[in-house]
């Protein structure tokens, strides 16, 4: 192969990039740095297979995690024969193949059936209205006073409790026989008797009404596979593999059986924060465990951030142990990219720094939703689409993301708010509430997924961050990184 193959998409490919396409095995781990083109290494790989390996287009297939990433990952490839899906649309290419009818649940239906659960259901059945005044002891509860309680806070904050541990539930591929580990782990948690009648509610209401929710597909797509050779692909590729939850291996797990292909996956641990989705790291740092013999290639040069700005921010993140260890490595130098800019006044800082960065786009991001808001009055924007607004009475056309929706983004220049200690600044002190702790992986290193969130945020700039720092209350993070600055 000359040195024009490795040419993608005008880019030559590094040594690293070279070996991960070309020294392949039957299970391959690709631990891809922020900004270290994991997206042309993957293409390489599929041009690889197709000009060298001689594999035909529709023996690969290519998995993403959101529709998002599918798209631009298949304008990218400019191969329409070969698949490319999320896992959720790879089930249902796979269910093509029964003939049973069904319909997928609006998002809202799991919400909906909790909340006819307690208006309808709860207060006939002695058992569990009884553990209800348990788990609400201090309230006396006539019909009347149980209805008004419905409407509270308190209420609407057990509801989303329910609906999140419903959802680790099902992306942790659980079984009802686990409910006696959760019963006896937990002392007999009186909601704990709540979620699992609601649960079977839930499923009951799903099948009067032939319903599968996300997770169903998925499940169902892996009965198939274990029953009848199904898949015909030879490759398949995995992006963003950090972010994958135990459903999602075990259905991998039976597609790669059921059509025996090879496997490939690409992902940077540093970049893994969808914990509270039931995203678990553990799987993709012990893949050996999971698919043995499998090898791992490291990719580390990175082409968006300087190596000024790249130490920075992998020391930072390094610094909890069980961290895959890179040498994140760039050509391009900058002096002092991050940058902490102290504030009295938030609005007039952030517009500071607004009228000082010289050109190119903006980027701000924030730990919450509502982040901005605490930096610029709410009348003074108008929002556009998709996160950019035009600040009133200056001609700046700005974004501002979550950190969480800028992953997978990049900007000439970020400026990143926020940055207090308290509940919900950054690192956000809230603590999961303890009937969690039964149902997803419990953290090792304190803060780990928030430090990673903070990593993701740094590495998004191709020069310059802004670390916007109220005098007081600084972040745990500021102070810890300012050190280094």
């Amino acid at each position: 192969m000359n040195d024009d193959f490795f040419i993608i998409n005008g880019y030559p490919l590094d040594e690293q990039q070279k070996k991960a396409i070309l020294e392949a095995s039957k299970y391959s781990l690709i631990v891809a740095g922020a900004g270290s083109g994991k997206t042309l290494t993957m293409i390489g790989k599929i041009k690889y297979l197709l000009e060298i390996q001689k594999r035909k287009p529709d023996e690969i297939l290519c998995i993403s995690f959101t529709n998002e990433s599918v798209n631009s990952l298949k304008e990218k490839i400019k191969n329409n024969a070969i698949s490319v899906f999320t896992f959720h649309k790879l089930a249902l290419h796979i269910l093509k193949e029964t003939d049973e009818y069904f319909e997928i649940t609006e998002d809202s239906f799991l919400n909906k059936t909790i909340h006819i659960f307690f208006k309808e259901y709860l207060w006939e059945n002695a058992f569990l209205k009884k553990q209800f005044q348990i788990l609400y002891k201090k309230i006396f509860f006539t019909k009347k006073n149980y209805l008004t309680f419905l409407k509270s806070k308190i209420h609407f904050e057990t509801v989303q409790l329910i609906t999140t541990f419903i959802s680790l539930y099902n992306t942790n591929n659980l079984e009802k026989k686990d409910f006696k580990v959760f019963f006896k782990e937990s002392n007999k948690n009186p909601l704990l008797f709540l979620i699992y009648a609601i649960l079977n509610f839930y499923e009951s209401e799903k099948a009067k009404k032939h319903l599968l929710d996300f997770d169903d597909l998925i499940k169902k797509a892996m009965l198939l596979c274990a029953s009848k050779k199904i898949c015909t692909y030879k490759e398949i590729i995995i992006d963003e593999f950090q972010d994958t939850s135990q459903l999602r291996l075990d259905f991998i797990r039976e597609v790669v059986k059921n059509s025996n292909a090879n496997l490939t996956v690409v992902g940077d641990d540093f970049q893994s924060i969808y914990k509270f989705s039931g995203c678990d790291l553990n799987i993709f740092l012990n893949f050996q465990n999971y698919f043995k013999g499998a090898k791992t290639f490291k990719i580390e040069n990175t082409y968006r951030n300087s190596q000024e700005l790249i130490q920075l921010a992998g020391n930072f993140v390094m610094r909890n142990p069980l961290q895959i260890q890179k040498n994140l490595r760039s050509s391009k130098h900058l002096k002092k990219p991050i940058q902490i800019v102290r504030y009295i006044n938030p609005y007039r800082s952030l517009l500071k720094i607004i009228k000082k960065i010289p050109q190119g786009e903006i980027l701000i991001l924030g730990r919450n939703n509502f982040d901005i808001y605490q930096f610029i009055p709410k009348e003074k924007i108008n929002w556009q689409k998709r996160g950019y607004f035009i600040l009133e009475n200056y001609s700046y056309t700005l974004r501002y993301l979550t950190i969480h929706k800028s992953k997978g983004l990049e900007s000439d220049h970020v400026i990143l708010i926020n940055l207090i200690n308290s509940e919900i600044g950054l690192p956000a002190k809230r603590k999961s509430p303890a009937l969690l702790n039964l149902i997803q992986s419990k953290d090792n290193f304190l803060y780990e997924e928030e430090r990673r969130l903070f990593y993701v945020a740094l590495t998004r700039t191709k020069n310059y961050c802004y670390l916007l720092v109220p005098y007081i209350h600084e972040s745990n993070f500021v102070k810890e990184i300012k050190k280094d600055i």
